[in-house]
C-alpha cells in the first residue's frame, strides 16, 4: 500500500494472521513455527492490503477473523480463510487505519477523510451463510489513525482532533472534547490513555458522562515529528516510542 505495510500480525493457536492484499492472497494464515502457508484468502473485490490490524471473534459459534481492507471491513473463515461477508460503509479511499471493534454480532469501523463510523450486525443462518444489517452510521467518528477502544458498551477515539465517546450500540456521541488533541488511545483499568501525535499524554475516565480529566505530561525529548505510534500498556508500565526513543513509565 502507498504507505507501506503498517499491520501488527495477528497471533491465534498456531496460527499467524497477516495481510499481504491482492487478488491471490488478501489475508494469509502461518504455521507460526514455520511459516508454511495453511491458507490463503482471496476477497471477491480482489482487496489491496490497508492499514488496519487484523481481530479474531466467535460469531454464532464460528471463528472468524475480521480486517479492514481498502474497500472495507471483511470477515473470513478461521478454519480455512473462506470468504465470509462484506461491510462498506466506513471505508474510503486513501487510508483505512482503525482497527474494527466487535461484540456481540456487531462489528464497528471507522476511518477519516469525510468518513466516518458505522456499525453492523452479522446473522448467521442455518446454513453458515452470514449476513450484514447496517445499524447506524455517524459522522462523529472520522478516525483518522488513532484507533479506537471499547470499554462497557461505549466507544472512545478521535474523531479528527476531538475525543469523542460514542454509545456502541445507538452511535449517539456521548460527548467530545478537545483533550490532547489529535492522537491514539489505549484503554486499562476504567482509564483512557490519550495521547497527542505532538506529545502530551492525558489519563481521561471511560465514562459516558462527561469528560473528565485526571492528570497529564508531556513528553520529554520529542522529536519534530508527529508521534503515531500507539501507546502500550503491559505489565503495569505505559510505553510510548517516538522515533528513535522509546520511554518508559510505572503505572502501579
Amino acid at each position: 500500500p502507498s504507505w507501506g505495510y503498517c499491520e501488527s500480525p495477528l497471533i491465534d493457536g498456531n496460527k499467524v494472521i497477516a495481510t499481504p492484499g491482492g487478488r491471490s492472497a488478501t489475508i494469509v494464515a502461518l504455521d507460526k513455527m514455520s511459516g508454511k502457508e495453511i491458507w490463503r484468502t482471496r476477497t471477491p473485490g480482489r482487496d489491496p492490503a490497508h492499514y488496519s490490524s487484523c481481530i479474531a471473534a466467535d460469531v454464532d459459534g464460528q471463528r472468524q477473523y475480521i480486517q479492514f481492507l481498502r474497500s472495507g471491513v471483511v470477515g473470513v473463515a478461521a478454519s480455512d480463510g473462506r470468504f465470509l461477508w462484506h461491510y462498506s460503509s466506513p471505508a474510503n479511499g486513501t487510508a483505512n487505519c482503525a482497527t474494527p471493534i466487535y461484540k456481540d454480532n456487531h462489528i464497528f469501523a471507522a476511518s477519516a477523510y469525510g468518513t466516518g463510523g458505522g456499525c453492523a450486525r452479522l446473522t448467521t443462518d442455518q446454513y453458515g451463510k452470514v449476513s450484514v444489517t447496517e445499524l447506524y452510521f455517524t459522522p462523529r467518528m472520522q478516525n483518522h489513525h488513532g484507533g479506537l477502544v471499547l470499554a462497557g458498551d461505549f466507544i472512545y477515539g478521535f474523531d479528527g482532533s476531538n475525543l469523542t465517546c460514542l454509545n456502541f450500540k445507538t452511535g449517539q456521541e456521548m460527548w467530545h472534547d478537545r483533550s490532547v488533541g489529535k492522537g491514539s488511545v489505549i484503554f486499562a483499568d476504567g482509564y483512557i490513555y490519550a495521547r497527542s501525535e505532538r506529545g502530551p499524554v492525558a489519563l481521561i475516565e471511560a465514562t459516558p458522562a462527561g469528560y473528565v480529566e485526571k492528570g497529564r505530561f508531556a513528553q520529554p525529548e520529542r522529536s519534530r515529528y508527529s508521534t503515531w505510534a500507539y501507546p502500550v500498556i503491559a505489565g503495569g508500565r505505559l510505553y510510548l516510542r517516538d522515533q528513535g526513543n522509546l520511554f518508559s513509565y510505572a503505572l502501579k
